[in-house]
């Protein structure tokens, strides 16, 4: 994916916002703090690194099955 580091946009949202639940007549945070909870929707809603996404995600390379198994039989034929 070829995209200028300054026009890759990220999204930065929470993966539970029990406010907005609560403001759509779904109030169900209780029910998870009641069984303590709370700090993994914490550390879920925390930091978000802008920056290292922006330099990690347009490096990634995406390999099918069939690629993963070829180099993975090269790499135990350089290993013989």
């Amino acid at each position: 994916m070829d995209i200028a580091y300054n026009d890759f946009d990220l999204v930065c949202e929470q993966a539970v916002d029990f406010e907005a639940l609560k403001a759509n007549g779904f109030n169900v945070e209780h029910f998870f703090t009641d069984q303590g909870w709370s700090q993994f929707f914490d550390s879920l809603n925390g930091p978000i690194y802008p920056i290292l996404v922006k330099d990690f995600w347009p490096r990634c390379e995406i390999f099918d099955k069939a690629e993963a198994d070829r180099e993975y039989i090269a790499k135990v034929a350089e290993d013989v």
